[in-house]
């Protein structure tokens, strides 16, 4: 959140912090800048679909809310990409939205390209320019804008490679601390690494295990709704056994 404090877009009512885009992408990127290079990519890569870029050099900068240059944009004064990555040899736009259905334009990204290449120009630089579209895409199909490649992220896509690669890594460490973060500031935002049904493992119970539930009311079947009502202690659970 410290970036969003730093550029003034924590907005804050009655005594609650507003959970806007800003504050998502403080409390997600923000974090993850402070992972070693090649983590924060393996993330951003795993997020998005075809997106097989992976020597970008050393990452120089992270800019948030960056005020790039308007020149040949329908903007009067500045151009404000959420985030700004430059490296060696790229420069990397993030564009987020709030949600993950709408809101992304190829007229917002175009004038977000053109503002870094007139960074690029005013500095006698010259790198390829990637915009990853992070939420708000309406399709996750691949696009490109002014010879930009343009790749789609959902949020729920960034948590899933974030939870993946906090499984890969050990148990404790610097890494471990971070990724652990960014997925508490997910869940308090609503945005929760999901198990469906169809991918869990199909694990057999035998029957009479179900008479080991005690219950505080009456015998009739159990369902969902009666867990609540359920008295299940650790020893109950541990004489649960799976079919062989």
């Amino acid at each position: 959140m410290i970036q969003a404090y730093f550029k003034g877009k924590l907005v804050i009512q009655d005594n609650c912090i507003k959970k806007n885009e800003d504050f998502k992408t403080s409390s997600s990127i923000g974090l993850l800048q402070y992972l070693p290079d090649d983590i924060f990519w393996r993330i951003l890569r795993n997020s998005c679909v075809g997106f097989n870029t992976k020597d970008f050099g050393k990452i120089e900068s992270f800019n948030f809310w960056a005020h790039t240059d308007a020149t040949d944009t329908t903007n009067n004064q500045l151009v404000e990409p959420d985030v700004w990555i430059e490296t060696e040899k790229y420069d990397v736009i993030i564009e987020a939205k709030i949600g993950d259905i709408v809101g992304q334009t190829k007229g917002q990204w175009a004038k977000e390209i053109q503002s870094i290449i007139n960074e690029q120009n005013n500095n006698d630089s010259s790198k390829p320019i990637i915009l990853i579209a992070l939420g708000g895409n309406e399709n996750m199909q691949n696009d490109e804008v002014m010879d930009c490649p343009i790749y789609k992220a959902s949020w729920y896509n960034l948590l899933n490679a974030i939870v993946n690669e906090r499984n890969n890594q050990d148990e404790n460490g610097n890494v471990c601390r971070v990724l652990d973060d960014v997925i508490e500031m997910f869940a308090r935002q609503g945005v929760m690494k999901i198990d469906w049904f169809n991918t869990l493992p199909i694990i057999r119970i035998q029957e009479n295990a179900l008479e080991l539930w005690g219950k505080c009311t009456n015998k009739s079947s159990i369902g969902f709704a009666m867990l609540t009502q359920m008295n299940i202690n650790e020893t109950i659970i541990q004489k649960w056994k799976p079919i062989n």
